[in-house]
């Protein structure tokens, strides 16, 4: 059972051995592992505390520069604030509970970033954290994936502009259904789906001026594209800067 050699068998004992009297440790030994593990907690508070610090100054750097972008996506009376509160409980994320809070507008209550910022709120904030997030890294793409849910008008007219801002410093990808959005867009790609011979593909499209202004429309009028619609799609673009 424990051969095939008697060798195997004398080195089975000895392991057997070992864990015997690891099991059965003596009090010397389980005080040493006690007082081991008292040190290496005390280091890890000392890390954590640490650590604590450190989040409670970029906190509050972070959370000012994201208001300072909020101010031109349309939210100027908008603010953010990130709390870090420290707890008793150590684990391996640290012992600080982070907790994002969000102010609407003055004289509301400022309540979790979840509860209290509507959809097009979100949005903002969350191109607004991106932006500031990246702005000092070597990031060779952004890509915004529906990042206009719950807005219209202005505040989608304050996205794009935001947008093409970044794309001056970055490579920038975005993906919308908003004219004010893609209008600004130094390229255009349409996307569409297709089944052929039973499969299903999909197809990107660079379009030209011609191309984007009927595009455009039919984000703004439908499937029909009517004069009106398509003279606002060319003054989009023009007021992008798109007139090539």
């Amino acid at each position: 059972r424990w051969g095939p050699e008697l060798s195997d068998v004398i080195t089975w004992r000895d392991k057997a051995v070992y864990d015997l009297e690891d099991l059965d440790a003596s009090p010397e030994k389980v005080e040493r592992l006690e007082a081991e593990r008292a040190q290496l907690l005390e280091a890890a508070k000392k890390a954590a505390q640490t650590v604590s610090k450190r989040r409670r100054a970029a906190a509050k750097e972070l959370a000012s520069k994201v208001t300072a972008e909020l101010d031109s996506l349309a939210m100027g009376t908008s603010k953010l604030e990130i709390r870090v509160a420290e707890r008793e409980q150590l684990d391996a994320t640290g012992a600080d509970d982070i907790e994002f809070l969000f102010t609407p507008f003055p004289g509301s209550p400022q309540l979790p970033m979840g509860k209290s910022a509507s959809g097009g709120e979100l949005s903002r904030i969350m191109l607004a954290l991106k932006n500031v997030l990246t702005a000092g890294e070597d990031v060779g793409m952004l890509i915004f994936d529906e990042i206009d849910p719950g807005v219209s008008g202005h505040a989608a007219q304050q996205i794009g502009r935001k947008l093409s801002a970044i794309a001056r410093k970055k490579q920038t990808l975005c993906v919308t259904h908003l004219p004010q959005i893609a209008a600004m867009g130094d390229h255009h790609l349409r996307i569409s789906k297709s089944v052929r011979d039973g499969r299903s593909y999909t197809d990107v499209s660079p379009m030209d001026r011609a191309h984007r202004v009927d595009e455009i429309a039919r984000l703004l009028s439908g499937e029909e594209i009517s004069d009106a619609a398509r003279k606002n799609a060319e003054d989009l673009l023009d007021a992008a800067g798109q007139g090539a």
